[in-house]
């Protein structure tokens, strides 16, 4: 009898340790999935307000004399960069709906640094984008 109730509470500490553990993972995706697709939103809005501030260059470097445009004219070419921005953003929302459920935690945090990597480079592309704004307001100041 000792016996018995020794293996049965060891199977139940298994398997309570069995679900603890799952639950767990289960989590870890969830919060890695959350984390995710949060960073999409994200992306997604930065994309679009960089598209919307480029879309105001045009009108600027129009007001100014043509030396002093090249570094806003230069920025101008990367509207396609932006719009290949978010065509990569709508293959990884796809990628994750289609894939999203069954995906390993390793693919999902991979995904995950891929989103974070694309928000670095657009940080860097919108620094630029104030600086060439700053220069173009400074070089249309008055004397």
């Amino acid at each position: 009898m000792t016996t018995v109730l020794v293996i049965l509470v060891a199977v139940l500490a298994l398997g309570t340790t069995g679900l603890f553990l799952r639950e767990r993972w289960w989590n870890a995706r969830t919060r890695t999935l959350r984390v995710i697709l949060d960073d999409a939103d994200a992306l997604e809005r930065e994309l679009q307000e960089c598209r919307a501030r480029m879309r105001e260059l045009p009108a600027r470097v129009s007001q100014m004399p043509s030396s002093l445009d090249v570094s806003a004219r230069a920025t101008l070419t990367a509207e396609p960069q932006v719009q290949a921005a978010l065509h990569d953003l709508l293959q990884h929302r796809l990628w994750l709906r289609d894939h999203g459920a069954t995906a390993s935690l390793d693919e999902l945090r991979s995904a995950g640094v891929a989103l974070r990597q694309s928000r670095d480079t657009l940080a860097a592309q919108m620094q630029r984008l104030a600086e060439v704004c700053a220069e173009l307001d400074e070089a249309g100041r008055p004397a």
